[in-house]
């Protein structure tokens, strides 16, 4: 019963998603039947078969390096005093110091990867391949691929000279994946935080990122379908290359850019959870001058609004209660928060989530889809192309709901395969 709950889940979320776009041309058969497949093959190979041993080894030893290495710094010369294991046994961890240490450790280590191309040869195989399978154009296949590994304003980067003379529907595709996908540094500090309620929660975040890009292109495709010739289309391209004169140059501006996102990071979390708190204490009040009984708070709110979309990914009614409520604090802050919110619950002796609901919740809170990114992406490809300005804030709020989708339809391929 949860497999068909979920199966028509899925369906009814393509569905609302060619009910919500543009509906011009006709329904992109090929897109949606690829990504369909694509999206229950990878599942079935990552979660059903003998691969999902090997990719989850793989992927969860690759974090736990990652994870100890980029604590060595504190722990040996800078932050011995607060990160030694009689202080932290006896007042917990500083997660902010774990935090940073991850993000600026990660953002070196991958514009490293990318500066003796490695990062760069994967990508181009990944995109080739969604170029052949898909039949989108060069363009957006790369701006695609590179959303798995990168951020959304780092990947758009990679097809620079292109990117004025991207169609709406190729800039909109780069876009929906910019939201329904993480970078892979996140990635590493998400599972740090979830460690505790999955022991297998790094291969999952692994997971949802590489399935969620080919819901991404159709969501894309269904919303704003492709009318016009693109310029790379049955074209292959070349990346940009990395500007960086050596391995060394690429550590420190990688090292340079994770600071940046460490802080920015930070300061989202201070302002939007003392906001939400403020919010929370003026509606608790208002409650109380109306004389009604029971918390009145903002997640409680926005939960409402997402419960009947998060029932539709296969969980029951009172979890979906509880899911819409993190994808509302998804929606309207960001992922960060909406993680930790998961993360202090699943800690909690009654948490209300099983574990399939949890997974689901995982993978559909896999993304960047939230206000915040909109600003973002516009000041990110903006700079790029300032020409293409006022297309990125009138798609901004579509690819809000595009990532969104997106994400959601990944929770519920994971459905399907979780009971």
């Amino acid at each position: 019963m949860d497999i068909l709950h979920s199966a028509a889940g899925y369906i009814t979320l393509l569905v609302i998603a060619r009910w919500v776009g543009t509906r011009r041309g006709p329904v992109p058969w090929r897109v949606v039947g690829v990504a369909t497949g694509l999206q229950l093959l990878l599942t079935a190979a990552l979660l059903l078969t003998g691969l999902r041993t090997h990719v989850f080894d793989v992927v969860g030893a690759l974090t736990s390096l990652l994870q100890a290495t980029s604590q060595k710094a504190g722990q040996s010369l800078l932050f011995i005093g607060v990160s030694n294991p009689e202080f932290t046994s006896t007042y917990g961890p500083i997660i902010a110091l774990e935090i940073a240490s991850v993000i600026i450790f990660v953002a070196s280590l991958s514009r490293v990867l990318y500066h003796y191309g490695i990062l760069p040869w994967i990508i181009g195989l990944l995109s080739r391949f969604m170029q052949r399978v898909f039949g989108i154009s060069a363009a957006e296949s790369v701006g695609v691929a590179a959303n798995v590994f990168l951020g959304m304003t780092e990947a758009p980067l990679l097809i620079r000279p292109y990117v004025a003379g991207l169609t709406l529907s190729e800039l909109f595709c780069v876009m929906t994946a910019g939201m329904a996908t993480i970078a892979g540094t996140v990635m590493v500090v998400y599972a740090t935080m979830l460690s505790g309620a999955h022991p297998d929660i790094a291969g999952h975040l692994f997971t949802a990122s590489v399935i969620s890009a080919p819901a991404a292109i159709v969501v894309a495709k269904l919303m704003l379908p492709e009318t016009e010739r693109p310029v790379t289309c049955g074209t292959r391209i070349e990346l940009e290359t990395e500007q960086t004169l050596n391995g060394l140059d690429a550590a420190a501006r990688g090292a340079s850019e994770g600071m940046h996102l460490f802080l920015n990071i930070l300061a989202m979390l201070i302002a939007f959870i003392g906001l939400v708190a403020l919010v929370n204490a003026t509606l608790g009040w208002l409650g109380q001058q109306l004389g009604i009984v029971g918390p009145w708070t903002l997640q409680a709110a926005v939960g409402w609004l997402f419960r009947l979309p998060c029932w539709l990914m296969g969980v029951t009614w009172s979890e979906a209660g509880i899911i819409g409520e993190l994808m509302g604090v998804k929606t309207i802050l960001n992922e960060f928060v909406a993680y930790v919110d998961l993360s202090n619950r699943m800690r909690s002796p009654a948490s209300g989530l099983s574990n399939r609901a949890f997974l689901i919740a995982v993978y559909a809170m896999c993304g960047f889809a939230n206000f915040g990114s909109v600003a973002i992406m516009i000041g990110g490809i903006g700079s790029i192309a300032p020409e293409r300005r006022g297309d990125l804030a009138r798609l901004g709020m579509r690819s809000i709901l595009a990532g969104t989708l997106a994400t959601m339809l990944t929770g519920c391929v994971v459905g399907l395969f979780t009971w």
